[in-house]
């Protein structure tokens, strides 16, 4: 039974305002950093939270501790819907000032009350044949009246977190590709900006009726080689990560990082050149023999997070060689697709094409193309000044044997502007090279000698 002083301490906190002033019985909510809100009460004010709400139970009985518990959390429900509908009032005022609202369909799914609120009549989706279409259904309201899809579906697809639902259910089918696999009607781009036409009739295997425009004709060479494009194909084998499930080639890595060293030597930035490979661990290994104080700038990455990225020149790594001739995931056309139509201006793809040309498909008609363009070898052909034919490298040790520097191995000695002598091999220029020679001539307002010991040429050449 509850004695007097029970009573008259209910009645003094009901009196105070109960429930419905939280702040007068000492209840304070704070929101975190993830969203959540975390609840502070000291003991006491717990009892005197519990004594009134078992005072609100219609009965005589002391109330249970699952009643107690359910109508706290009603309450504390009931307060977290009120400030959940001003927080999506709120966002949905905003995006009314807005003329066009972008965010990714994630953010859509988010704040999808709020975009009913707002109801856009019409909705674009970039990239639609690599979204699940659950997450483009989740960013449609009612009040939607156009759906406009951008995309190719002949790249990448969608990716399910859960494997089995992709191979068992189609999960990675996006709405882009089923509505143009069920014949609705759509509209399909026929000329293309990026690609050098020696690098686009490889793309034309995918794309038939896809051409050029003017723009991208007559560029410059790819300084250092006499193609543009090439197909290096070898027959050392890959190896497996057990611990990564993924497959890697150490020759293909020691040769592709060579090249990519002489690529450098020819004067172009790392930021110019993109390797792709098709396997992460692969990726890792490159990474390793890539350090950064030489190669900063450069982007290592794999296919799959290229889509939609392009560069002046792609390096392509295949990795699968094999005596069982798996390709493994590498046959997939949307891969070969996205991988071959990346580059601007040189494209070179490093791997056992024999593998490649024995499996049906995309990548048979590409090689073969390949060997009908004469870009098909065993050997990268270098070219520099001094040579009056290509040298036929085959190794990552004929880069360092036959082109130390970016040329031949030749002295350079060309004279330069302190008066030195190039101590290099040849290469390509001087742009960038430091002449280490202590400088022996005057400066010519006082008659003092220069006092550079490094980029002397520089000096002088201001001090002049």
């Amino acid at each position: 039974m509850k004695t007097e002083a029970d009573i008259e301490r209910e009645k003094r906190f009901i009196d105070d305002g109960g429930l419905d002033e939280r702040k007068q019985y000492g209840r304070e909510e704070k929101e975190d950093e993830g969203g959540k809100f975390e609840t502070k009460l000291t003991s006491w004010q717990k009892w005197k939270l519990k004594q009134h709400i078992m005072s609100k139970l219609a009965c005589d009985d002391v109330a249970s501790e699952h009643d107690v518990r359910w109508i706290a959390e009603k309450q504390h429900f009931d307060v977290r819907s009120l400030e959940l509908e001003k927080r999506v009032q709120m966002t949905a005022n905003i995006m009314n000032q807005c003329k066009v609202i972008g965010m990714t369909t994630t953010g859509a799914a988010k704040y999808q009350e709020a975009m009913k609120l707002v109801g856009p009549k019409i909705v674009i989706v970039e990239e639609a044949a690599e979204v699940l279409e659950a997450h483009i259904t989740a960013a449609l309201t009612s009040n939607c009246q156009q759906l406009i899809l951008i995309g190719d579906h002949k790249q990448l697809r969608p990716n399910p977190t859960v494997y089995e639902l992709a191979k068992k259910y189609h999960l990675d089918l996006s709405m882009f590709e089923r509505f143009v696999n069920n014949g609705l009607p759509h509209t399909t781009l026929d000329q293309q900006h990026r690609m050098r036409p020696e690098i686009s009739m490889f793309v034309r295997n995918v794309y038939e009726k896809l051409d050029d425009h003017e723009s991208v004709s007559g560029r410059e060479p790819i300084r250092g080689v006499t193609s543009p494009v090439r197909f290096f194909t070898h027959d050392k084998p890959e190896a497996s990560d057990p611990k990564l499930t993924s497959k890697y080639n150490v020759f293909e890595v020691e040769i592709v990082v060579a090249f990519a060293r002489f690529l450098i030597q020819q004067d172009y930035e790392p930021s110019d050149i993109t390797i792709i490979t098709m396997y992460s661990k692969q990726m890792f290994e490159l990474q390793k023999k890539l350090p950064k104080k030489d190669f900063d700038g450069l982007i290592i990455t794999s296919v799959d997070n290229y889509q939609g990225e392009e560069n002046k020149i792609v390096i392509l790594s295949l990795v699968r060689s094999n005596s069982k001739n798996d390709a493994g995931f590498v046959a997939i056309e949307n891969r070969v697709c996205v991988s071959l139509s990346r580059a601007r201006d040189g494209m070179f793809v490093f791997g056992n094409m024999e593998l490649f040309r024995r499996r049906q498909g995309l990548w048979k008609k590409v090689i073969t193309d390949a060997e009908e363009a004469e870009v098909l070898g065993n050997t990268i052909l270098v070219s520099c000044r001094h040579r009056k034919s290509p040298a036929q490298l085959k190794s990552p040790e004929d880069f360092q044997n036959y082109a130390p520097d970016g040329g031949c191995t030749r002295p350079c000695k060309e004279k330069l502007l302190c008066g030195h002598r190039c101590r290099l091999k040849c290469h390509y220029s001087h742009e960038k090279y430091k002449c280490k020679e202590k400088c022996k001539r005057l400066l010519k307002n006082c008659n003092h000698p220069c006092p550079c010991k490094l980029d002397g040429y520089i000096l002088w050449s201001q001090a002049i």
